[in-house]
């Protein structure tokens, strides 16, 4: 959205963000995918991940700890950093944190699977489950972070 709303939808180093955000490719086939393989839980992320990872491990009585150096995230992480500096905007590295933890509407999906489980094609494993409640990324607890789409908070 920032990339249409900045005047540089046309750059061709962001065309692909643009054209997923004109036109949704939610992952279908990853939800049954995920229950053939054994899935926990699942939630979209149309809230950001860190709101709705709080909402799996508050419902499931876990704590979630996504690793911010797993594969997963460290490539959307590099990725979203690439266009927050095409975008020229201050701090590109924490913008695309900020992205990747609080925005939203990206039609992915977040499951957890057993510690065994072999996990299917779109998922990339980003983290674990432990005891405790809350999510903790990079060691950080998050509970007292606010971002992410709330939608009663008026």
């Amino acid at each position: 959205l920032v990339a249409m709303q900045s005047g540089k939808a046309d750059d061709p180093r962001l065309r692909e963000v643009v054209a997923v955000q004109r036109a949704a490719r939610p992952p279908l086939a990853g939800g049954p995918a995920a229950a053939l393989a054994g899935a926990t839980a699942m939630i979209d992320l149309s809230d950001g991940l860190l709101r709705d990872a709080g909402r799996v491990a508050r419902a499931s009585g876990v704590r979630l700890v996504l690793d911010a150096d797993s594969r997963g995230l460290a490539d959307l992480h590099d990725e979203l950093t690439d266009v927050a500096r095409h975008l020229d905007l201050e701090h590109p590295a924490a913008t695309a944190w900020q992205w990747l933890l609080g925005g939203g509407e990206d039609h992915g999906l977040l499951a957890t699977f057993p510690a065994r489980a072999s996990v299917p094609e779109p998922f990339a494993v980003i983290g674990t489950v432990a005891d405790g409640t809350g999510v903790k990324v990079a060691g950080l607890d998050t509970s007292r972070m606010s971002i992410g789409w709330d939608h009663y908070s008026g």
